[in-house]
């Protein structure tokens, strides 16, 4: 263990001191290409009033102008550095081909659906609707579906075990409704991505957590990934605690989700999996939630969904949203490690 942990520091050297480096670098191309942020007032989907309330608590005024896609640095760095300083098995490999196709499906949801129709009222208003969110889910559920049936037939895949007390065996099934779960996942950490800090500082905790875990149980294959993602996360979360010089968008939030989900399957840590970043899943459930209830019974659950937007409509300052969240997702982790010790 203490060898494997000190190759695992040393990749988390080497990816901080990368990201270091990468992220001015980040930052300058994305004014230079216009990639920041341009809240403007829309006509909510089925002319349910405007989205002033999101741009109040936004703080459209002071922050439009951001750049929106500072999660480069996530989806470029990891795996990258993978590639350079890990040893590639079946697993990894099908592991870096979905880190970079969730990063690159957020990447196209950013420059396309987010700035490239910010001036386009009609794209705009279409994008608020529930059938368009639906749309990006199934595309997404689509992606990981197929990711999954790489990772099946690597033939490392074959099997669910849950506290070694139910097993299950690997169908095509299992894999469709594997692949389903798991895009929700990653929705769920797309989500999270809303207050300066939220969703990167939540989930370097995650991380941290998974390498206890991984470290206690003896999962050493996947400790030198881990680490290299910290050590991204560790400058991300700098240049994005508030007030937030880059916002990460989805091509970090979305590699993310699909990362620890799938880290948690290939070593069946699933239970663990689902407390350790429960908060991310609270998230995607209140914004579902407020979804359904809007489309089929014309009310709104919370002021604003999701959860965190809906604190800071009652009057809670964003830094206190983001800091119980982190304590909230602290906690659960502790738990998720007791959990998978059992």
């Amino acid at each position: 263990m203490l060898e494997v942990l000190k190759s695992g520091l040393k990749n988390l050297f080497i990816s901080t001191g990368a990201s270091i480096v990468f992220a001015p670098i980040v930052i300058s191309l994305l004014y230079k290409f216009n990639q920041v942020s341009g809240l403007k007032k829309t006509i909510l989907a089925e002319n349910k009033g405007t989205n002033a309330l999101f741009i109040r608590i936004m703080n459209a005024q002071k922050t439009n102008g951001t750049p929106n896609m500072g999660g480069v640095i996530v989806w470029v760095l990891v795996p990258l550095l993978t590639y350079l300083l890990v040893d590639i098995t079946p697993t990894i490999h099908v592991f870096l081909i979905g880190f970079i196709l969730f990063g690159f499906w957020g990447f196209i949801d950013v420059v396309i659906f987010t700035n490239g129709f910010k001036n386009n009222e009609k794209i705009r208003v279409f994008q608020e609707t529930f059938w368009w969110r639906l749309i990006k889910l199934v595309i997404a559920m689509i992606l990981n579906i197929f990711i999954m049936f790489l990772l099946y037939n690597t033939g490392e895949f074959n099997s669910l075990s849950f506290f070694n007390v139910i097993t299950l065996a690997v169908s095509p099934i299992i894999v469709v409704l594997i692949g389903i779960i798991g895009q929700f996942a990653v929705y769920a950490a797309d989500l999270s991505d809303g207050s300066d800090g939220l969703m990167i500082g939540m989930f370097g905790i995650i991380d941290i957590a998974f390498i206890t875990l991984f470290l206690i149980q003896g999962h050493y294959l996947f400790i030198p990934i881990l680490m290299i993602i910290l050590g991204v996360i560790i400058v991300d979360l700098y240049f994005n605690i508030p007030p937030a010089r880059f916002w990460n968008g989805g091509p970090s939030a979305m590699p993310l989700g699909f990362a620890f989900f799938y880290l948690a399957l290939v070593t069946n840590n699933l239970i663990p999996y689902f407390l350790i970043t429960g908060m991310t899943w609270i998230i995607m459930f209140s914004s579902m939630i407020q979804l359904v209830s809007l489309k089929f019974f014309k009310k709104r659950v919370f002021k604003i969904a999701p959860l965190h937007h809906h604190f800071q409509a009652i009057g809670w300052p964003q830094h206190k949203i983001v800091m119980r969240f982190w304590l909230f997702t602290a906690f659960a982790s502790i738990v998720g490690i007791y959990i998978g010790l059992l």
